[in-house]
């Protein structure tokens, strides 16, 4: 599993992502089943050098035979000095698309986060782009003092809003079926019920914050997922080092936490 986020403010695009990969093997004749994880991808990428441009990916490691690593090399050679950050979503998207087509099924489904500025304007933007197993493209953008968590973010919000967002429609779901025929306008008295039980619970929240408190704020998201994960029983199937990065409207894409390449090495050896 991989988890990703994406912060959009005033002041630039925050980029953040775990660093853990699923191996997956095809047994002769059956099925692909889970072989490892690895802990020490690279999900978060500067396209291109000295780029006001950035993205992070999760899902599948790839698509196909081609790495996220290649496909980001490729947009940086389709992008220039001028090209708007609207233009180089659509070109990622035809980068996906190429590689789809040139891939064996099956195939998983795989999302990015893309951001930056335009020059002149210097605004920033982000857009979500998410592939389903079918080759369906989803893309929004994001709108400004917006975040966005891709993977397992059931573990921040209990934190942040005080309840897991699933509690709402399951809670629903069973009072309903307890409670069949007794109230002929249930979801808005459970709506207005839940509300008022919960608004004491969740964070006041922040929208749009300055590029340091949102860098904070996206770390936290993923410190505390990873944690939660390490806890949960079984193989954590996210982790390793957190990588973030961003691009403020002033300047180029910049590191905050970027492994090294001996960071497997020196895993290894502790």
């Amino acid at each position: 599993m991989t988890i990703a986020a994406a912060y959009l403010t005033s002041e630039g695009v925050v980029f953040g992502a775990d660093s853990a990969t699923m191996i997956t093997i095809q047994p002769p004749g059956g099925p692909p089943t889970v072989g490892q994880v690895l802990r020490h991808s690279q999900k978060v990428f500067e396209v291109g050098e000295a780029s006001r441009i950035g993205l992070c990916t999760w899902g599948g490691g790839g698509i196909g035979e081609t790495s996220h690593r290649t496909i980001v090399a490729q947009l940086a050679d389709r992008l220039d000095d001028d090209t708007p950050v609207a233009v180089a979503v659509e070109r990622l998207l035809d980068l996906v698309r190429e590689a789809r087509e040139d891939a064996t099924p099956p195939l998983g489904a795989v999302g990015y986060f893309v951001g930056g500025w335009d020059p002149g304007a210097h605004l920033p933007q982000c857009f979500e782009l998410r592939v389903d197993d079918g080759g369906e493209i989803k893309r929004e953008s994001l709108n400004r003092g917006e975040a966005r968590f891709s993977g397992a973010p059931q573990f921040f919000s209990r934190v942040f809003w005080g309840y897991d967002q699933r509690l709402r429609e399951g809670l629903s779901r069973s009072l309903r079926r307890k409670m069949e025929g007794l109230a002929t306008d249930f979801d808005a008295r459970f709506q207005s019920a839940f509300d008022e039980a919960a608004a004491p619970l969740a964070a006041a929240g922040f929208k749009d914050l300055p590029i340091r408190e949102a860098i904070d704020y996206v770390h936290t998201f993923l410190h505390i997922t990873v944690k939660m994960y390490k806890f949960v029983f079984g193989v954590p199937v996210c982790g390793g080092p957190i990588e973030i990065g961003f691009v403020s409207t002033d300047r180029t894409f910049r590191w905050v936490c970027h492994k090294a390449f001996d960071s497997a090495i020196r895993d290894e050896e502790v």
